[in-house]
């Protein structure tokens, strides 16, 4: 994944489309689905590219193409989906497709699948620029995201990822060799809103720093440890052992 380094420093959520993409360069994002690495084996997971004739879209700009994800019931799904789906994010971005995530449409009834819904990421050929400079993405400081040191160029990229409403919940906890990484618990008033997306933006956080941590020469690997370092209103997610 680490070939999708340069495009977290200037990927950008695309919101309106000049229309599809063509049926080659369409082909070639479904096969790359097949390829997308899970963060944790096991999960059942499924996407389906579909079109705007499929979707509800509500206040939202239609696009002219959707990957619908779905999974198995799982604790770890939601963040399983961000992990592997932000890569297509960031392929998308590398392809010149333009993509957004997007929570609020809803699958018509005739799109079927065995597995629970989880979320839509839209794409098409982009009517606005493709990508942003570094210093145009609003983001929290590092300082509120993590107190490791020393790992700024890494950590950086964790910052950059996109999470629903611009909330960034996670914060990162350094010990040897690991980077712990934790949920925000979202207040009892973005619990139905923001809430329910949030553990997918933890799976987006993870996605950055995995491909970070490959860029830079590590082999980092995911784990979930039974007694991990305790912080004050927040749920652990898992470690990134490098």
């Amino acid at each position: 994944m680490k070939d999708l380094y340069p495009f977290i420093f200037k990927r950008k959520s695309i919101r309106r489309y000049k229309g599809p993409i063509k049926g080659r360069q369409l082909k070639k994002v479904h096969d790359l689905l097949d390829s997308l690495e899970p963060l944790t084996n096991g999960i059942g997971t499924e996407f389906q590219i579909i079109s705007n004739d499929d979707v509800k879209t509500f206040i939202q700009r239609p696009a002219p193409h959707y990957i619908a994800a779905f999974s198995e019931k799982n604790k770890r799904a939601k963040v399983n989906v961000g992990f592997m789906l932000q890569q297509m994010d960031l392929r998308l971005s590398s392809m010149g497709i333009g993509s957004c995530w997007q929570g609020i449409p809803k699958l018509k009834s005739h799109v079927k699948s065995q597995l629970e819904f989880i979320i839509l990421l839209a794409f098409g050929e982009p009517a606005e620029p493709l990508h942003r400079k570094h210093a145009e993405f609003k983001r929290k400081s590092l300082y509120e995201i993590t107190d490791i040191k020393g790992m700024d160029r890494i950590l950086e990229a964790v910052r950059l990822a996109p999470s629903a409403a611009n909330n960034q919940p996670w914060f990162l906890k350094g010990e040897e060799n690991m980077i712990h990484v934790y949920q925000k618990i979202p207040n009892i008033l973005k619990v139905g809103f923001i809430g329910r997306w949030n553990p997918i933006d933890m799976g987006i956080a993870l996605a950055h720093l995995k491909i970070t941590l490959e860029h830079y020469g590590y082999k980092p690997k995911f784990e979930i440890y039974k007694n991990p370092p305790k912080l004050e209103k927040h749920e652990y997610i898992g470690t990134m052992k490098i």
